[in-house]
């Protein structure tokens, strides 16, 4: 009687797991920024791709497994409010459980945004730094030389 809720829980699971790989991949970013590495920060941004390309596919399943409940359009905080009593228990803590795992990820994702976007800041500075300087990186002084 509660097969599609059992599976909604499970699709919860595997959601979690690729908030997971996603979290991991934010702090390998955040490494990578963080050591100049440009080729793995491109290497990562492209995994990331990947990985946005199957939440895509996943919230296509999603909506299709709470059709099939009756429960369209059911944000995750109000879906355990809507389990049949027996399962409340169960669907609080696997929503719960994924709350988590985002909240992860979405922490791993700012700190990863922030250090790109402070060493960005940095190199247009210092782009801004070279085109003030005289061609040929010389100095007033030597000019007049």
């Amino acid at each position: 009687m509660y097969e599609a809720y059992r599976e909604y829980f499970g699709f919860m699971d595997q959601l979690g797991q690729l908030l997971d790989q996603l979290t991991e991949l934010a702090k390998e970013k955040t490494a990578a920024v963080r050591h100049d590495d440009l080729l793995a920060v491109d290497d990562c941004m492209k995994r990331e791709q990947a990985l946005s390309l199957s939440l895509r596919a996943m919230d296509k399943k999603r909506e299709t497994l709470l059709k099939g409940m009756g429960l369209q359009n059911v944000t995750l905080s109000g879906f355990a409010l809507q389990c049949p009593q027996e399962i409340r228990k169960e669907a609080e803590e696997a929503s719960e459980k994924l709350r988590s795992r985002y909240m992860l990820y979405r922490s791993a994702a700012d700190v990863a945004r922030t250090t790109l976007e402070c060493n960005l800041h940095q190199i247009e500075r210092m782009l801004a730094d070279e085109s003030e300087r005289p061609v040929g990186g010389g100095t007033i002084a030597d000019i007049r030389a």
